[in-house]
């Protein structure tokens, strides 16, 4: 998944890591390896959550995470990748080990709107635009 921001590597890198409650106040976690991550949402009425930790922190350019939920056999991993494209940035999001994971069949298709939901915000944020924030 690819999302074009008009917004330079260090601006977007900053939203994703040290400003990330501007657009996703959901996921918690500190930019360095090893790191903790938490990720709370309410799903039918109850709070639920993801859990991981930080794999990959290569200031300003790529940041990887692995996560799972209680009924998954293994994490899936996520990579973001930000390259300099014009006075923009590329983001470049890949999630994998679902198959590993035994996870749903609906769940890859649930993950890719989930990640376009969010990888609009980090762009209308990025730009310089306010997002409503739901603080569940």
């Amino acid at each position: 998944m690819v999302a074009d921001i008009d917004a330079s590597v260090e601006v977007v890198w900053r939203f994703l890591t040290t400003e990330r409650g501007a657009w996703w106040p959901e996921m918690r976690f500190e930019a360095e390896v090893g790191s903790p991550l938490v990720e709370t949402w309410v799903e039918e009425g109850q709070q639920v959550s993801a859990t991981g930790s930080v794999t990959r922190c290569d200031e300003p350019h790529v940041l990887g995470f692995d996560w799972t939920e209680q009924s998954w056999d293994h994490p899936l991993d996520v990579v973001i990748e930000l390259v300099a494209h014009g006075q923009g940035t590329l983001v470049t999001l890949t999630e994998s080990g679902f198959s590993r994971a035994r996870v749903p069949h609906s769940l890859p298709a649930e993950h890719e709107e989930g990640w376009r939901y969010h990888l609009a915000r980090l762009k209308r944020t990025s730009e310089g635009e306010d997002v409503d924030v739901d603080v569940q």
